[in-house]
């Protein structure tokens, strides 16, 4: 991608840039610049479904509540809820003089009412990719201008929490009622601190700060608010650290291991410019089987658990991620939403590899190399670790190869039950076990969901119904073991580690916030020059 004149992103933000022939400095212009390697397919809140959307989509739209900072649930379009003795009805209050984003097809000045929520939220309902959130919805309607009622066939004490994913994002109704699908996937039209003006896809989007939110920014920190945010899209990792290390990019999002070291080493110097941000991600990594696919791997739960213990995940963590994760050893769930974390028993490597070849056996195989040829499935971004991950296999004997396609073939592609085994992650829509367990229900077979393993279980059904109903937490322990020695048993998936985010950002820019589902807020966020 050339850089030629880029300098002119900002020409509309009334920054007074002449025709610059490179990236000008973020802080500077007082914007919040980053780079997405990865791209963003699409800024329908429906569609938001990995990172990169996600956070496209959380710049210019908001739903009723939202997740902070603190990973506490707190009011955004709604200032208040309440819900009736048998949990099944709620009933949502919405914050006035909330204004949407100017757009040609609108009023003037058009506010939030009760229509935009129930029609958005009708709208999620029935889309395959978002309908499992509000699933067991019987009745939604309206009470006047400025509140919302549901009514559930069961208790939904989630339900605030649900209301944060960003597929419930909350649009005009004027234009859901003239707009089709493909109209959202380009534009946007929210109610969120920034508001698109420019979206040139595969080079840059720019949104500046929408002047007319709610929330006004409250920061106490050295700067001035920032003017807006800005993405560019290059895919050469070496070529956007280059830009952050110049002051080009305002932060940096840790994609490759060896940048990642570099730049820890670099913001452990004295005077360095940047600064290093790390916490917990509730993302599982994770290797999955189709076990209604053609490899004997796919029917064969014992030939699954031999692979699994030929691997070493935690050599890998090590040697291709810097350490950054956590192996799962077993467990699917991250441990952070676990009040009792255990994890299978450690074996020595001899009694590991013992342990694999037994399960070898009992698969009906004497040694790896009668087991017919498998492929494992991924995307560039992890064609490297994936590469060192199935070193073992190949050592003893697999014949184990790797293909890497497109990030959005492979999702396709896995969504649809073509691939035997493949590498894919769950991202937490929100901070809860049964979220992130849930995916195996037998309800979420595509297409009506995620459980792209195509387990079916009714003991873990069963526990996954206990898990939803908020009981004492005993009980809640009880199903979480419960369900992962189902998993441990049957192995669909191979969980890998669970994730940490790793963030480098410029000392100009203050305050800009994440929270365990690495879900970024800039509302508050300060830039200052001359640091």
């Amino acid at each position: 991608m050339s850089f030629l004149c880029l300098g002119r992103w900002y020409s509309r933000f009334a920054l007074g840039l002449i025709g610059a022939c490179s990236l000008p400095n973020s802080a500077d212009q007082g914007v919040l610049v980053y780079n997405e390697h990865s791209g963003i397919t699409s800024l329908d809140p429906l569609y938001a479904r990995n990172l990169a959307n996600i956070w496209a989509v959380q710049w210019v739209y908001e739903g009723l509540t939202r997740l902070n900072a603190e990973n506490q649930i707190e009011p955004c379009l709604a200032e208040s809820w309440v819900c009736d003795s048998t949990g099944r009805e709620w009933t949502f209050s919405l914050r006035k003089e909330v204004f949407f984003h100017p757009n040609p097809n609108l009023v003037q000045g058009y506010t939030l009412n009760s229509r935009d929520v129930v029609l958005s939220l009708d709208r999620a309902r029935k889309h395959p990719f978002s309908a499992w959130i509000l699933e067991d919805l019987d009745t939604l309607f309206s009470i006047g201008p400025q509140t919302i009622v549901l009514h559930f066939s069961k208790a939904m004490p989630d339900l605030p929490a649900l209301m944060s994913i960003p597929a419930l994002s909350i649009q005009p109704a004027p234009l859901l009622d003239s707009k089709t699908s493909d109209y959202w996937r380009t534009m946007s039209c929210g109610t969120g601190m920034f508001r698109l003006q420019t979206w040139v896809e595969g080079e840059k989007m720019v949104l500046p700060r929408f002047d007319l939110h709610w929330n006004k920014p409250v920061s106490t920190l050295a700067g001035t608010p920032i003017k807006g945010v800005a993405i560019q899209f290059v895919k050469e990792i070496q070529s956007a650290k280059l830009d952050f290390l110049s002051g080009s990019l305002g932060f940096f999002q840790g994609a490759d291991p060896q940048v990642n070291d570099e730049l820890r080493v670099l913001s452990k110097k004295s005077n360095s410019p940047i600064r290093m941000v790390q916490g917990d991600f509730l993302n599982t990594e994770y290797l999955g089987f189709n076990l209604q696919g053609k490899h004997p791997a796919c029917r064969s739960a014992a030939l699954r658990k031999a692979l699994r213990a030929f691997l070493d995940v935690p050599r890998v963590l090590n040697e291709v991620r810097s350490g950054m994760g956590q192996a799962a050893a077993g467990r699917f769930c991250p441990p952070a939403l676990v009040s009792a974390n255990r994890t299978l028993p450690e074996l020595s490597p001899q009694d590991q590899r013992a342990e694999a070849l037994a399960w070898l056996k009992k698969a009906g195989y004497t040694q790896p190399s009668e087991v017919p040829p498998l492929v494992l499935h991924t995307d560039p971004a992890y064609a490297y670790f994936c590469s060192a991950l199935i070193y073992p296999w190949v050592s003893e004997g697999f014949r184990v190869r790797l293909e890497v396609v497109e990030r959005s073939t492979l999702k396709s592609m896995v969504a649809k039950g073509q691939l035997d085994f493949y590498r894919a992650s769950w991202i937490a829509d929100w901070p809860s076990a049964s979220n992130v367990l849930g995916i195996f229900h037998s309800e979420r077979i595509p297409p009506k969901g995620p459980n792209y393993s195509f387990f079916d279980n009714d003991s873990l059904d069963q526990a996954l119904s206990v898990l939803s109903e908020r009981t004492d937490p005993q009980k809640q322990q009880s199903a979480i073991e419960q369900i992962e020695s189902i998993l441990n048993h049957h192995a669909p998936v191979i969980p890998l580690y669970f994730d940490a985010y790793l963030r480098f950002e410029r000392k100009e820019f203050q305050g800009l916030q994440s929270n365990v589902l690495n879900q970024l807020d800039a509302r508050n966020l300060a830039v200052s020059t001359g640091q």
